[in-house]
């Protein structure tokens, strides 16, 4: 049901205030929007932060659920956030707060999902989840079910989708799906078709979902397997047998992850990482693609993002790694080119942080793509490189694409990278280079440390701008990569 929108009543100083880092209780919940905006849980509360310039804009606590006695309840972690995927509107500099379109929903442990006003820092909507008992919610996903509409998929529990209307007069649950014994892990939306979406489980149970309308009889539900070894989760299945029933799999197996996206630029193939397994699946024909296993020393996975540019797989390691897969021409087999590290190994605290998240900025995505099309401005001999500007593409080690990659730890710092991919101009355009320029912010408790500046020779720390928070953050690809000639360089932005 709606509620009344509240105005803040304290100190302004607020805004600025988290009341601690993220942690796993968090889920690693985390999601940029289009215009560059990057908002994750923290605690009780959603931090937004300016994913360029990685300044803290603000923070949104979601307020605790009434409590039957006297003394008041504490509110319950945040577990996912979304950016509502509306366009921007006309009136986006009106000062009238019913136009505002900065809204995304979050969920926490209680089964609450709540849609958010950024601008108001207030709650516009309580969808009405009516779990009993409490589901804590997994994950988040905005779907298409009408032109001018989206709804809200959303995981709760260990095995409950539901989907719910976000209309204010009528926010309602129109379809329940009951995965069980599975633990469902993760909802992503087909970025060729917005009414399409998949939840895959722990145990490789795939859901391929079309949404026609916004009545239960709309809902199109296809199942898959993905075969795969779970000998592991079944393990720590029976050591996790009096975990609560209504726990999520985040809940419930902290260190298990599976996760997948959707290709951006091959229709009907997904990306999906089990903890020490890569496959490439085929939804079309319902088969797997390609396998690859870990190789000894690498941690297990986190998650995967795929290049929006270039045929590359951005894969995070539970121990702070990121490694860079590349796509072999004319096949869907993916080797890896490079493993980098997401946490610096010297000048941090023991024992090492924790990469909790890892997401892509899209927003530049399409500028870049446009200077492509428009790159007929002759290059000069040795022109100044600014990473920071999209359109700087001229040089005869020529920048083929950048993509901006966020990253955020559980001692309260986001991370900035950038990895650029560079190509020698005409005869040698087989000849690639990947840089990755790193910049950190850091969401700090009180007691924070003396800035650090380590160099060595993978990765540069330093320039940590300081923030406060309280007690207690199908289309083929052209570029041609060869591992031998590729390398990775780090440095503090």
């Amino acid at each position: 049901m709606s509620i009344p929108r509240s105005q803040s009543h304290g100190s302004d100083s607020w805004d600025c205030l988290l009341p601690g880092p993220p942690s796993r209780n968090n889920f690693g919940s985390a999601d940029i929007s289009s215009s560059g905006l990057l908002a994750f849980a923290s605690g009780s509360s959603v931090a937004v932060v300016d994913s360029r310039t990685l300044q803290l804009i603000s923070t949104i606590p979601l307020p605790p659920p009434p409590s039957a006695s006297s003394s008041p309840s504490l509110s319950p972690f945040v577990t996912s956030v979304r950016w509502t995927p509306l366009p921007l509107l006309r009136d986006l500099l009106s000062t009238e707060p019913s136009t505002s379109h900065l809204l995304l929903a979050a969920a926490d442990r209680h089964g609450r999902i709540a849609i958010l006003d950024f601008r108001l820092r207030s709650v516009l909507l309580w969808l009405d989840t009516d779990s009993n008992p409490k589901l804590g919610v997994q994950d988040l996903a905005w779907i298409l079910a009408r032109p001018d509409s989206y709804i809200l998929a959303a995981i709760s529990g260990p095995s409950s989708l539901s989907l719910y209307s976000t209309s204010s007069a009528s926010s309602r649950c129109i379809f329940k799906y009951d995965a069980s014994p599975e633990f469902l892990s993760c909802i992503r939306r087909d970025p060729f078709d917005s009414r399409h979406f998949c939840v895959i489980g722990l145990k490789g149970f795939l859901l391929s979902i079309t949404v026609l309308g916004d009545r239960e009889e709309d809902v199109v539900v296809k199942e898959h397997e993905i075969r795969t070894d779970s000998t592991e989760l079944q393990k720590l299945d029976r050591d996790a047998a009096s975990a609560s029933s209504s726990s999520p799999a985040s809940a419930v197996f902290p260190l298990y992850m599976v996760r997948f996206a959707f290709s951006p630029h091959w229709r009907h193939i997904i990306y999906v990482t089990f903890p020490r397994e890569l496959v490439v699946f085929d939804l079309q024909y319902e088969t797997t693609l390609f396998v690859a296993s870990l190789p000894r020393g690498c941690g297990k996975f986190l998650d995967v993002l795929p290049d929006p540019n270039n045929e590359l797989l951005y894969c995070a390691h539970l121990d702070g790694r990121l490694s860079i897969w590349r796509r072999k021409e004319r096949e869907q087999v993916h080797a890896m080119c490079s493993m980098e590290e997401l946490m610096p190994s010297i000048g941090t605290s023991v024992p090492s942080p924790s990469v909790l998240a890892l997401t892509i900025c899209l927003s530049e995505s399409t500028l870049q793509n446009v200077s492509k099309i428009y790159s007929d401005v002759p290059s000069s001999p040795s022109p100044a490189l600014d990473f920071d500007n999209p359109f700087d593409f001229c040089d005869d080690n020529r920048l083929i694409s950048k993509t901006h990659i966020v990253s955020i730890s559980d001692d309260g710092k986001v991370w900035n990278w950038v990895l650029s991919i560079e190509g020698l101009e005409d005869a040698q355009k087989d000849v690639t280079n990947l840089h990755a320029v790193a910049d950190v912010s850091e969401m700090p408790y009180q007691e924070t440390n003396a800035n650090k500046s380590v160099t060595s020779a993978h990765l540069a720390h330093g320039g940590v701008k300081q923030l406060e928070h309280g007690n207690g953050r199908s289309r083929s690809s052209s570029s041609t990569f060869s591992p031998a000639n590729m390398s990775v360089k780090c440095r503090s932005a």
